[in-house]
């Protein structure tokens, strides 16, 4: 008790004589100085609130709109309040993925093409969506969608017409047509276009399984060495041992060592099972002007974030790495080089679409890319060979991806 007092004392004469005001955050810090000086362990020190600041990201402390927090506590208050609603949204995620998913299945059936094909693209895309792409994904949406001078959606009293004229030799659907003709004629309100589409819906789940009854009911007549056996299909070729293959730190993609496994895997099937592979070297396109640009430590940041995107794309039959400096490699497996230009030019479409940031800097970037086939080539060295130099020629322009065309 004694030595608290000593240091009590002692660390409001130093504040008194560095002239400053003994608030309780001075005086709390005077006390765990006084007393680290005088070799006493009071517990740990408490966190200032600038040293806690210091801790956030830039965005989450510019989220605070840089206003100034009075005390520890309102600063704990809005950190929670922040948590709760980080919470919020994580715990709603597949809710509003959902209804995402509803929204644009609706808007593919729109009948401005410019607008269905929109909304079944995304569809595709969001399917391969996690939390790390989704503002991607968000950015994208809205860029394109402005293109698109009206958004209107499909009017219930046109599609009802449409479907009232089909010819389908079908008692139930066919007196369904004759009810939403007559509702037509006389106007037809909100509620009994749902109504009509409800009993719809009734008709074809019946329809339908009917159909599933009677195919059964085939099923079963037709012994079961009759029945017609489905072609096996070969297994596509796979690399299974992608787990053990080292990591490039920088871009998280398999590294060169380990696309040289691949490779000789790749080879080795070639050579053994007459199975062709596809070999693409690609990079970042006039990457040196973007050094130039922007520099050096900006380049390595765009570099490793395209690493990251890339790795999304990669799996054990088309298998992606980091070949060093500012190549990559794909090695596809049972690919022809047809296939492997679309694999690419596919990639290059999500690359120069995706948002690369620097210091609040968006940095846009596209491919250049050479492929080869192995059928075509002499051997594995001379194909990567002649890859590799075919790039370094190409590098500044879009290389295969725009003469191929």
């Amino acid at each position: 008790m004694q030595n608290a007092q000593i240091i009590a004392r002692e660390a409001l004469k130093e504040l008194l004589k560095e002239g400053k005001e003994p608030t309780p955050e001075l005086y709390e810090e005077a006390f765990y100085a006084q007393a680290k000086k005088l070799g006493n362990n009071v517990g740990e020190r408490g966190f200032s609130i600038e040293k806690i600041l210091e801790m956030l990201d830039k965005e989450i402390k510019a989220s605070f709109f840089n206003r100034p927090f009075k005390s520890k506590n309102e600063l704990i208050t809005a950190l929670v309040k922040s948590i709760h609603h980080l919470f919020f949204y994580k715990k709603n995620f597949y809710t509003q993925l959902e209804i995402l998913k509803l929204l644009l299945r609706l808007l593919s059936t729109h009948p401005q093409k410019e607008i269905s094909q929109l909304a079944k693209g995304q569809l595709l895309e969001i399917d391969k969506l996690n939390a790390q792409s989704m503002q991607m994904w968000r950015e994208r949406w809205a860029e394109q969608i402005k293109a698109i001078s009206e958004l209107d959606f499909v009017d219930l009293v046109k599609g009802l017409e449409i479907l009232s004229g089909f010819k389908i030799p079908d008692s139930p659907f066919h007196q369904w047509q004759k009810e939403v003709q007559r509702a037509l004629e006389k106007g037809i309100s909100k509620e009994n276009k749902l109504k009509f589409l409800q009993q719809l819906e009734g008709i074809l789940k019946e329809q339908f399984t009917k159909a599933q009854n009677q195919s059964e009911e085939i099923s079963k007549e037709i012994p079961k060495e009759n029945k017609p056996q489905p072609p096996q299909k070969p297994a596509p070729l796979k690399y299974q041992q992608i787990s053990s293959l080292p990591i490039d730190a920088m871009t998280t993609l398999v590294s060169k060592q380990g696309m040289q496994e691949v490779l000789d895997f790749a080879e080795s099937q070639f050579i053994e099972h007459q199975k062709n592979y596809s070999v693409i070297v690609f990079g970042i396109a006039a990457y040196e002007k973007i050094k130039e640009h922007f520099g050096v430590e900006a380049a390595k940041r765009v570099l490793a974030t395209l690493g990251r995107l890339l790795k999304q794309y990669s799996n054990e039959s088309d298998l992606i790495a980091y070949y060093g400096e500012e190549e990559f490699l794909a090695c596809l497996l049972e690919r022809t080089k047809e296939e492997a230009i679309a694999f690419i030019r596919n990639l290059d479409s999500i690359v120069s679409q995706s948002i690369f940031m620097f210091q609040q800097t968006r940095i846009h970037i596209s491919l250049s890319a050479q492929a080869s086939h192995r059928v075509e080539s002499a051997s594995l060295e001379s194909m990567l060979k002649i890859s590799l130099e075919a790039f370094e020629r190409h590098k500044d322009s879009k290389g295969i991806i725009q003469y191929e065309s």
